[in-house]
C-alpha cells in the first residue's frame, strides 16, 4: 500500500505539472491540458479503427522484438563457444548500435516495404543488446562450475539447465528489459516516417498534419503506456519465474 501510494503521489505530481504548463502556455494547439487529452483518448478508444491500428502496430513491432531476442541469444551462445564468431560479429553489432535509427529506417526502406519496415527496425535495435548481454553472462560463468560439469560428463541439456540458464538469466533479463522499450519506440518512429496503411504511427502523423494536437498527445500517451506495460509485465514474469525456480530448489 505504501508503494502504491508513492506511485500515485508521483503520478499526481506530474499531472499537476502538466496542468500548470498547459495553463501557462494557454494554447490548446501547442500544449493541451491533461483533461482534454484524456477526453480525446476516451473518444479515440471507442473507435474500431484505433484498435485495428494498435493491433497492427503491436504485431509488427513485437514480432521484430521476439525474433531479435531469439537470434541475439543464439548468436551469443555461438559466439561464446567459438571465439572467431565473436570476433566476426563484434564489428557488425557495434556498427548497428552506433548507427542512428533514422539512417537505418531510410536505408532499409529501399529494400523492404512499409509493412515490414517496423519489424526489421525493432529487430535491429534489440538484437545487439541481447547478444552483448547474453555473451557477457556466458563469459562470466564460473570456470570451476564448468569443470565440474565436464568431470561428471553432464549432457548439453543438463548443462543448459543447471549451469547456463541460472548464470545467464540475470543478464538476459536486463537486456530484454532495457531493449524492449527501445524496440517499441523505434518501431513506432518507423511507422511515423513511413506509415503503413493501418498503424499507430500513421494515426500520429495524420493528427500532426491536421493540427489535432490533443489527439497527437493522446496517441503519444498510448505509446508510452504500452511501453510501460510491456516492461511491467516482463518484470512480473521474471519475478514469478525466479520464485518458481527457488521453490523447485
Amino acid at each position: 500500500m505504501i508503494k502504491l501510494a508513492k506511485i500515485l503521489s508521483i503520478a499526481l505530481f506530474w499531472f499537476l505539472v502538466w496542468e500548470l504548463v498547459a495553463l501557462a502556455i494557454d494554447n490548446i494547439l501547442l500544449f493541451p491540458d491533461p483533461i482534454t487529452v484524456f477526453k480525446t483518448l476516451c473518444q479515440i478508444a471507442i473507435t474500431s479503427s484505433f484498435w485495428t491500428s494498435l493491433s497492427a502496430s503491436l504485431l509488427r513491432v513485437m514480432l521484430g522484438i521476439i525474433i531479435a531476442i531469439a537470434i541475439g541469444t543464439v548468436l551469443a551462445f555461438i559466439s561464446a563457444w567459438f571465439k572467431l564468431v565473436y570476433d566476426v560479429l563484434f564489428p557488425l553489432m557495434t556498427v548497428i548500435r552506433a548507427t542512428p535509427v533514422a539512417s537505418f529506417i531510410i536505408l532499409i526502406f529501399l529494400f523492404v516495404g512499409k509493412e515490414s519496415l517496423p519489424t526489421v527496425i525493432a529487430l535491429l535495435m534489440v538484437m545487439p543488446i541481447v547478444w552483448n548481454n547474453v555473451y557477457e553472462g556466458i563469459s562470466n560463468i564460473d570456470k570451476d562450475l564448468k569443470e565440474v560439469c565436464g568431470l561428471y560428463k553432464f549432457s548439453l541439456r543438463k548443462r543448459l539447465k543447471v549451469l547456463y540458464f541460472p548464470s545467464v538469466m540475470p543478464y538476459f533479463s536486463s537486456a530484454v528489459l532495457s531493449s524492449i522499450g527501445l524496440g517499441w519506440k523505434a518501431g513506432i518512429a518507423t511507422e511515423i516516417l513511413y506509415p503503413p496503411v493501418e498503424s499507430i504511427g500513421k494515426a500520429i502523423l495524420d493528427s500532426k498534419q491536421l493540427f489535432l494536437t490533443e489527439e497527437l498527445f493522446a496517441l503519444t500517451v498510448v505509446v508510452v503506456l504500452l511501453s510501460f506495460i510491456f516492461e511491467l509485465l516482463l518484470k512480473l514474469t521474471i519475478k514469478l519465474s525466479s520464485k518458481k525456480r527457488k521453490g523447485e530448489k
